[in-house]
């Protein structure tokens, strides 16, 4: 693998440890086996659950992943940006973090707690309060997971970060196989499953930033200007967040479980192709923020990244495209074949997005957030207006319409802004 994407001439130095091409190589080596160890486990679970009760996993776990969008206040990126750039301390870090995650979470249970049965019906159908509440312990793990691994990733050790991040899918695959052994599979069990993953990757995280302190510990961490580009970032994480979960809410509370369950796969499926594309997303923000290239090698660098990311998605998705009718029942069962439609429908909008991922992760680290903002926010009035429209007449296969016409004209909004900021910066440098 890294020897593939060394043969399209992207290897600029990343670190004193790697190359760019390596970096990414190993990123998307890492995303293999984790898509792998993912799909294992992706597998079990919906044939043993079933359309409806996959559909109530779903929705016991849209609380624990919403929380997480909407709270986690952009702490993850602005780590990264932060370090990349020679302005972050570890130490500090971990202290917020800790602090941050744990407040969070009591303000939750004590919402949750606070609610009652019939209200929680309202938002989460079908979920009793005692399975709310165990969902929300989900919730500071991940931010605890997500804020440290974010440390390494702003260190820029790419490898350590790529095997750190290898133990949650590959915990979380472990423990599915116990589960289908025992035959306990149910939505609570998979769900501790999951608890369980995200407590492996904080741990074994903390554990891999508190050997870099020392070496790192060089500037004081300012937390009001780290919040200030972290709310930035979460803004569009959050909008783009909705746009990836609207539809499934709006199928839940439209169409029932059963449908909700059959176009996750779909969705869950879809996403598997921006394997590529969050590996060299992944890179390309912290080497963005480094202050190393001029803008005009900047450009080129992430233009070849982008296209050599599309090629192979597109590629990919093309294939995937064509086997889906006799791959998707034949492997997830007969009970998934309308999972089918969606699922194609979907892949032009994926293989676009998966090209504009990359131009927005590098406008991350050049600090051009608003162009990420007004682009999510795009992305999502074309997604509500679509979903509006499409959803009561064509079912899920309106709501995966909806999503790629929301995400091809995102790309296309996102990479005329990025040639126009780009061009902007070239021109501005002395001749």
């Amino acid at each position: 693998m890294k020897n593939f994407f060394a043969s399209f001439a992207v290897g600029i130095p990343a670190t004193s440890r790697m190359t760019l091409t390596s970096a990414i190589g190993s990123t998307v080596a890492r995303q293999i086996v984790a898509s792998s160890l993912y799909f294992i486990g992706l597998w079990i679970t919906t044939r043993a659950l079933g359309p409806q009760q996959n559909g109530v996993l779903t929705t016991l776990m849209l609380l624990p992943q919403t929380l997480f969008a909407f709270l986690n206040l952009g702490m993850g990126p602005s780590h990264v940006f932060h370090l990349s750039s020679g302005k972050g301390s570890h130490s500090t870090m971990r202290t917020t973090n800790w602090k941050l995650a744990a407040a969070l979470w009591v303000l939750v249970f004590v919402a949750l707690s606070c609610s009652s049965e019939q209200q929680l019906s309202r938002v989460l159908p079908g979920i009793d309060k005692a399975s709310a509440q165990l969902a929300s312990l989900l919730f500071p793990i991940m931010l605890l997971a997500a804020w440290t691994s974010a440390l390494i990733q702003g260190s820029r050790d790419y490898r350590s970060y790529n095997l750190t991040l290898l133990i949650q899918p590959l915990v979380f695959c472990s423990a599915v196989l116990v589960l289908r052994a025992l035959g306990a599979i149910t939505p609570i069990t998979v769900l501790c499953c999951t608890i369980l993953s995200q407590m492996s990757l904080w741990l074994l995280s903390e554990i891999r930033v508190g050997s870099l302190e020392p070496a790192a510990e060089t500037v004081s961490h300012r937390f009001t200007e780290s919040l200030r580009y972290g709310l930035r970032a979460h803004l569009s994480n959050v909008i783009t967040y909705l746009n990836y979960r609207l539809a499934l809410y709006l199928v839940s509370f439209m169409l029932g479980a059963a449908a909700v369950g059959k176009y996750a796969l779909s969705v869950q499926l879809a996403e598997v192709f921006w394997l590529i594309s969050g590996a060299a997303a992944m890179i390309v923000f912290p080497e963005s923020a480094a202050k190393g290239r001029t803008p005009a090698e900047l450009q080129k660098m992430i233009e070849q990244v982008a296209l050599v990311v599309v090629l192979i998605t597109g590629t990919g998705a093309l294939l995937a495209g064509l086997l889906a009718p006799v791959a998707i029942p034949f492997v997830f069962g007969e009970e998934y074949v309308g999972s089918v439609v969606p699922f194609v429908i979907l892949l032009p909008g994926v293989v676009l997005w998966s090209y504009m991922s990359v131009i927005s992760n590098s406008l991350a680290g050049m600090g051009a957030q608003g162009v990420n903002i007004r682009g999510a926010l795009l992305c999502l009035s074309i997604n509500i207006v679509g979903d509006v429209i499409a959803l009561p007449r064509w079912g899920a296969k309106g709501a995966a319409l909806a999503s790629t016409i929301a995400f091809s004209c995102t790309a296309l909004f996102t990479v005329l802004a990025y040639k126009k900021i780009m061009i902007g910066k070239i021109r501005a440098m002395p001749t």
